[in-house]
């Protein structure tokens, strides 16, 4: 396993939107990083993911390509960070797709996916529109119970509220970004 400090923070991103909030906010947040940790970013709209086929009882076939790319960046990750924007009241397409191949990485144990995810943090970044906080409720309850149920550290969410881009940048989560990553630079290795 590589040394702590060689470890990077990776970030899933998820944005129909090029340079949108949620990219801005989730970079502010990585500032907060000391500069010794690496960033890994992987831009899943930008990517080729594979549709997913539940295969059951079958094992699915080793991850190629992009999809392996996700594979082997989430287990080099000393934490992984899924930013995405809250699109009518849930996340994009391309983090769900990717979360249904998590499940079929689950039922292939060669693959080691689920002891790689052991005790690694897991936090989640969002922006949307409506600013009624009760929004990014259901979004974040879904990656809270993922990880625990894949023994993940829950880190916690941080949630803007922007519509045009930049306008997050003017929002109280976009002053606390910095502050909510520096703990997963602290004692994991």
């Amino acid at each position: 396993m590589q040394p702590a400090t060689e470890r990077p923070v990776l970030f899933f991103t998820a944005s129909a939107r090029p340079e949108g909030n949620t990219l801005r906010l989730a970079r502010a947040a990585a500032t907060g990083l000391p500069g010794e940790v690496p960033c890994d970013w992987i831009d899943l709209d930008r990517i080729d993911l594979p549709p997913f086929r539940d295969l059951r009882p079958a094992a699915p076939p080793e991850p190629e390509a992009a999809l392996g790319q996700c594979l082997s960046a989430i287990r080099a990750a000393r934490a992984v960070v899924l930013a995405a924007p809250i699109y009518w009241y849930g996340f994009p397409a391309p983090l769900h797709l990717l979360l249904s191949h998590w499940s079929g990485w689950l039922d292939t144990a060669a693959l080691g996916f689920l002891a790689s995810l052991k005790d690694k943090p897991l936090a989640l970044i969002t922006a949307r529109a409506d600013p009624d906080p009760s929004v990014p409720e259901t979004a974040e309850a879904i990656i809270r119970r993922s990880a625990l149920w894949l023994g993940m550290q829950w880190h916690g969410a941080l949630h803007g509220i922007g519509d045009a881009p930049g306008d997050v940048e003017s929002t109280p989560a976009f002053g606390q970004a910095a502050d909510f990553l520096r703990p997963l630079a602290q004692g994991i290795s």
